[in-house]
């Protein structure tokens, strides 16, 4: 596979996820913002902006607050860059996707594009938006042979969903809003009824141990780690050269959350900034092992 290739199904892979997580926290950030006005919305506002690396701008308001995250193709930290760029990485190997894949994708662009989340009832479009998102990843899951491209594609989405969910909990929705908080940071990440058959009271330290170490919930930290390492090897499997630190950090971030025992107050808050720091340092060393350039090749005669 062409390095240009298997880095345009990284990214539509790592995209894809940042989209989606970034669309389902802001919907029900949003919803808590005017739902629960214990907390200023500027106070609100902020702490999400700063999860997410974007800049604050003075945004006070929960209007303001969705016009700055769904964003502009300009900036892939936002929900419309996200979209536009993993529409790119699309078109770049359109001839390796089915047709289902990129229209669903094409679909979400153009309802970002047109500027639907701008209406009186953010969430209902965020839900839209979510929804062809949630279209591209069961086509991709029905339609694509698992081969390396694949494997990257996973691998970028098991990355990006490390650190979105790191980011998720960083903003400390439990410390903000103690009674509705907690319930907020399951359904941002889809986790609400998967937590709730498990029998546990919703509270903040056990819905973190949950987002973090539980090992049947498929948006976890160790889930994720899991399968990040398990792409990783499939590429082994397919012949494609790796750099033997790519499946050590990957694979040491999965045994430490795998072994862990159940964690204090403080332990969890550590588990979360390493697995984000190691996620980081496989993304940099899938860069370099795979997606370095080497610079132009000159031919004499």
């Amino acid at each position: 596979m062409l390095s240009r290739i298997a880095e345009s199904f990284f990214w539509l892979g790592r995209y894809v996820e940042r989209a989606e997580a970034t669309a389902r926290l802001l919907a029900e950030h949003h919803q808590l913002l005017v739902e629960d006005q214990s907390i200023p919305e500027a106070t609100g506002c902020s702490v999400l902006l700063e999860a997410l690396s974007l800049p604050n701008n003075d945004v006070s308001t929960a209007q303001e607050l969705v016009r700055v995250v769904v964003g502009s193709e300009l900036d892939p930290s936002t929900i419309a860059g996200a979209v536009s760029a993993a529409r790119a990485n699309a078109r770049a190997i359109r001839d390796s996707l089915s047709q289902d894949t990129f229209e669903a994708l094409n679909s979400a662009h153009l309802a970002l594009s047109r500027g639907i989340a701008f209406t009186s009832s953010p969430g209902v479009a965020l839900h839209r938006v979510l929804e062809r998102l949630l279209v591209v990843n069961g086509v991709v899951d029905w339609t694509m042979p698992r081969d390396e491209a694949y494997h990257f594609m996973v691998l970028g989405r098991e990355l990006e969903r490390i650190d979105m969910v790191g980011r998720l909990l960083a903003i400390r929705h439990d410390l903000l809003w103690p009674s509705s908080g907690p319930a907020a940071a399951l359904r941002a990440a889809g986790a609400l009824s998967p937590f709730l058959r498990s029998g546990k009271p919703i509270n903040g330290l056990d819905v973190r141990r949950f987002l973090v170490l539980d090992a049947t919930f498929p948006r976890s930290m160790r889930s994720c780690a899991a399968d990040a390492e398990d792409a990783v090897r499939g590429l082994q499997r397919q012949g494609v050269s790796d750099s033997s630190l790519l499946l050590r950090e990957v694979g040491m971030l999965r045994s430490e959350l795998e072994y862990a025992r159940i964690p204090a107050v403080n332990d969890i808050e550590k588990f979360i900034d390493e697995a984000r720091e190691a996620s980081q340092r496989a993304g940099d060393e899938v860069n370099r092992s795979f997606f370095r350039q080497h610079g132009t090749i000159v031919w004499s005669h």
